[in-house]
C-alpha cells in the first residue's frame, strides 16, 4: 500500500472530487451526522471550525483541512469489500496518529530525525470515500479530514507527507505486504534491464523504433518533445497505473535519459563509429598512411607507441585536424576501455565520436591536434604540461585516462559577462 497526504484550503472542491458527486462509496464517516450530503459533510465541518474562530482569530486557519490517498495494490486488495476497507482505514489512522518523530532528509543537514506533535485524526471530523474508476483500475481511498479536531486543537500538518508513508510502511509491515519502495526500485531495474536490451538489439538509434519495441514488451512509454521542434525529445517516462518512472531513475548515472541515451547506444555497439579497420596481423606504418603525410608529436618520437603482441587485435584510424593528418593505433582492448569512458556533456555540442577523437588523439600524445579538436567542439583548455602517461600505466588505465581528459576538455566553456 502506498498513501500520499498535504494540507489545503480548498476543502468544499476536494469533497466534490472524492464523493464524486455523491457516486463513491463512502466507507466511513467520523463525529459527522448520519446520512448526510457530500456538502452536507462539508458544511458540518465548517460548522465546527466556526465554534473556534475566536481562538484563532490573530491567525486564521487556510488549509482548513487534509486528504489523504490510501492506495493497495492490486493484490493486496483483491476480493476487498466495504469492512475490509473500514479496517485498513482504522490501522492508517492509527498508526499515522502515533508519529512524533520523521526521519527528513534536509539539503544542509541530511537525513535527521525531527519531532513532530501528533496528529489526532481519530477523533477529528472526517469522510472516507472509495473510488473505483481509476486509470489503473485499482480502487482507492480518498479521506478528508477537519484540520481541527473535536476539542479545537489544530491537527499538525509538518511533514504530514512523510507521516503518511511512514503510516503506510507500519501497515504494510503488519500484514506482510511489500513496501511501496521495495515495488518500485525492482521495477526500475526490470525497466532499466528492458531498455538495455532494446538499445542492444537496434542496428542504429531511433526514437521511434526505442518506443516501439518497449511497447510491444507491454510497457507504457511516453515521449516528452520539444513544443516547437516535435523531432527533438526532451525527455520521456513509464507509466505503471498511478505511478510514473522517470528516465533520469533508470541506468546508472542517468545514463539512459534523453540527452545520454545516445551516447549510452554508443557505447553498446562501439562499430557503430566510422572505425578504418581492425587488424590482427600489420600496424601501420607511423609516418605514413594510404600514401599521404601523417603529423607526428611535436618533439617526440611516439612515445605513447605500444608495441603490439603478435596476434593481439589492433585498431587503427587516420583523423584529419587542422588540414593535417594523424595516425592513430591503439589495441582494441585499449580502444574498447576508453570508449566505455566517453561521457557527452549536457547542453554541449561535442558529440560521442568527436570526445573519442579527443581522446585518441591524446592517446597517441597529439597534444595540440587534441586542443584544437576540443576547441572546435565547443569546449577549451588544454591538458597542461605536465601531461602524459605514466611508466607503470598500462594500455587500458592510459586510455581510460585519456578519455576521462576529453570528457573534460570538451565540457563547454561557461563565459562570464563583463559590465
Amino acid at each position: 500500500m502506498i498513501s500520499k497526504a498535504s494540507a489545503i484550503q480548498h476543502g468544499q472542491a476536494m469533497t466534490n472530487y472524492a464523493t464524486k458527486n455523491n457516486r463513491a462509496d463512502i466507507v466511513k464517516t467520523n463525529h459527522l451526522s448520519e446520512g448526510l450530503p457530500p456538502m452536507g459533510m462539508w458544511d458540518e465541518m465548517v460548522l465546527h471550525q466556526s465554534m473556534f474562530k475566536q481562538r484563532y482569530v490573530k491567525k486564521p486557519i487556510e488549509l482548513t483541512s487534509i486528504r489523504f490517498e490510501l492506495s493497495p495494490s492490486e493484490e493486496e486488495a483483491r476480493n476487498w469489500n466495504l469492512d475490509d476497507w473500514q479496517r485498513c482505514l482504522n490501522e492508517f489512522i492509527h498508526e499515522i496518529d502515533n508519529i512524533s518523530k520523521v526521519n527528513h532528509i534536509g539539503k544542509r543537514k541530511g537525513k535527521s530525525a525531527i519531532s513532530v506533535k501528533p496528529t489526532n485524526i481519530a477523533n477529528s471530523q472526517y469522510f472516507a470515500a472509495l473510488h473505483h474508476d481509476s486509470k489503473s483500475g485499482i480502487p482507492h481511498l480518498h479521506l478528508v479530514v477537519n484540520r481541527l479536531d473535536m476539542d479545537g486543537n489544530l491537527n499538525d500538518v509538518k511533514f504530514i507527507g512523510e507521516r503518511a508513508v511512514m503510516a503506510a510502511k507500519a501497515v504494510n509491515l503488519h500484514h506482510g505486504w511489500k513496501d511501496a519502495m521495495d515495488i518500485r526500485n525492482q521495477r526500475i531495474v526490470e525497466v532499466t534491464n528492458a531498455c538495455m536490451n532494446v538499445l542492444s538489439s537496434m542496428s542504429a538509434f531511433d526514437w521511434n523504433v526505442y518506443t516501439d519495441r518497449l511497447r510491444s514488451k507491454g510497457y507504457n512509454i511516453e515521449l516528452i518533445r520539444d513544443k516547437t521542434n516535435q523531432a527533438k525529445v526532451h525527455g520521456y517516462r513509464f507509466k505503471f497505473g498511478r505511478t510514473t518512472i522517470k528516465a533520469s531513475e533508470l541506468g546508472v548515472g542517468r545514463n539512459l535519459t534523453a540527452s545520454k541515451i545516445e551516447s549510452t547506444f554508443h557505447r553498446l555497439h562501439p562499430q557503430a563509429f566510422p572505425i578504418s579497420q581492425r587488424s590482427s596481423a600489420f600496424v601501420p606504418n607511423p609516418t605514413t598512411e594510404e600514401g599521404r603525410d601523417v603529423a607526428k608529436p611535436s618533439g617526440l618520437s611516439h612515445p605513447y607507441n605500444v608495441v603490439q603482441p603478435k596476434g593481439s587485435p589492433c585498431f587503427r584510424k587516420v583523423l584529419q585536424v587542422d588540414g593535417k593528418h594523424f595516425n592513430i593505433q591503439m589495441l582494441t582492448i585499449a580502444y574498447d576501455a576508453m570508449n566505455s569512458c566517453i561521457k557527452v556533456p549536457e547542453n554541449g555540442s561535442a558529440s560521442h565520436n568527436d570526445i573519442m577523437n579527443v581522446a585518441m588523439l591524446l592517446f597517441m600524445g597529439y597534444l595540440d591536434a587534441a586542443t584544437s579538436m576540443s576547441e572546435s567542439c565547443g569546449g577549451g583548455g588544454s591538458p597542461g604540461s605536465s601531461w602524459g602517461r605514466d611508466k607503470d600505466e598500462d594500455d587500458r588505465d592510459w586510455a581510460r585516462r585519456c578519455a576521462m581528459q576529453a570528457n573534460w576538455l570538451c565540457k563547454p566553456i561557461k563565459r562570464s559577462r563583463r559590465r
